[in-house]
């Protein structure tokens, strides 16, 4: 018993020494610009990726929803942040075999023709400089918002 208890002990350690930091590997995205998103965009389509506590008829209720994203403020849901601070990154395509410590929507297979992603991180001033309030994808001039088990898809007004 001993034994095993061991050889577990010792496979997790091992498997956090290969354990790998996707802030390494993310890069600015130098072909948008954050004045090009500036804007207010409605929600025209959700897609269940995951299990949550939305119902389908609470996600397809957001479906016309306004969602803001500008320079003093924005607001998705009830949540609104002023003076919000934006960050663009590009992220890699993990290799086939590979898995990300994100989970982007590619992970749950969508948005997979991409050759990078492209995250728009949404921060408020009492955010942690890693640790953004919302982090909103860019796919084919629309952005999507993963949360609780819907993938939330806009494009601007």
């Amino acid at each position: 018993m001993v034994r095993y208890f061991l050889i577990f002990m010792l496979s997790l350690i091992s498997a956090g020494c290969f354990a790998v930091d996707d802030n390494k590997t993310r890069s600015s995205c130098s072909e948008i610009s954050l004045n090009d998103l500036y804007s207010s965009y409605k929600i025209f389509g959700v897609v269940k990726y995951g299990g949550g506590l939305t119902t389908e008829a609470s996600a397809k209720d957001r479906i016309g929803k306004e969602v803001v994203v500008e320079r003093e403020t924005f607001k998705v849901r009830d949540f609104v942040i002023s003076n919000p601070s934006y960050e663009l990154d590009c992220y890699p395509l993990p290799k086939e075999g590979e898995v990300s410590v994100n989970r982007w929507s590619n992970f749950y297979g969508f948005g997979s023709n991409r050759t990078s992603i492209k995250v728009l991180h949404v921060y408020d001033e009492d955010d942690g400089a890693d640790e953004p309030s919302i982090n909103l994808e860019l796919v084919n001039g629309q952005i999507w918002e993963m949360y609780d088990g819907w993938i939330y898809k806009m494009k601007p007004l």
